[in-house]
């Protein structure tokens, strides 16, 4: 299933350039099993090519790294609102069975204070490929985290995060192209 919707994303989605990047970065955020690494990745090595060039560089922002930004927030607020609004009875209900609980909800919502700090870890965590994007939606809904608060750190997290993909992707696609002809 998911090969299919990866093939479907190649085929359908990234054809269409910017536009389709934000498309299936809404996508793959609002159907967690499709890595959002993998679409960044894959959109750097289709969009971007040649050397480091002003053409280059703009590429990678405005093809791949913006767009894809702008898609994983967009679609980041379906999981957003789920927790805000429901994550709380869903943990009080079923988190035992996950080992999940609100008094660690509670706990980890008070050591976040508010300060600059806080902000940087966001918006680290959103930088880490590793880091699943859904569980800093999720966190950020439960604990009630402002919407254009969370709109800024998601989006300036998600940037970075397009960028470093992006560029691998670019350059890799520059090894192929060398290596391919």
């Amino acid at each position: 299933m998911i090969e299919s919707l990866i093939n479907f994303l190649e085929v359908s989605i990234l054809p269409w350039g910017a536009v389709g990047v934000f498309v299936a970065s809404v996508i793959e955020e609002v159907i967690a099993p499709i890595p959002s690494a993998l679409i960044m990745t894959m959109s750097g090595f289709i969009f971007v090519s040649g050397g480091l060039s002003l053409s280059s560089i703009s590429s990678l922002i405005f093809k791949v790294a913006l767009p894809a930004a702008l898609g994983v927030t967009i679609g980041s607020y379906f999981i957003y609102f789920l927790a805000r609004f429901g994550g709380k009875f869903v943990i009080d209900k079923w988190g035992k069975y996950i080992g999940l609980y609100s008094s660690d909800i509670l706990k980890l919502e008070q050591k976040f204070t508010g300060t600059n700090k806080d902000e940087f870890l966001i918006i680290l965590a959103r930088i880490i490929p590793i880091v699943p994007s859904v569980a800093i939606s999720a966190f950020c809904g439960v604990i009630e985290m402002k919407i254009y608060k969370y709109f800024l750190l998601t989006l300036v997290g998600t940037f970075v995060r397009g960028l470093i993909l992006g560029a691998i992707g670019w350059q890799v696609g520059n090894v192929y192209q060398k290596y391919a002809a």
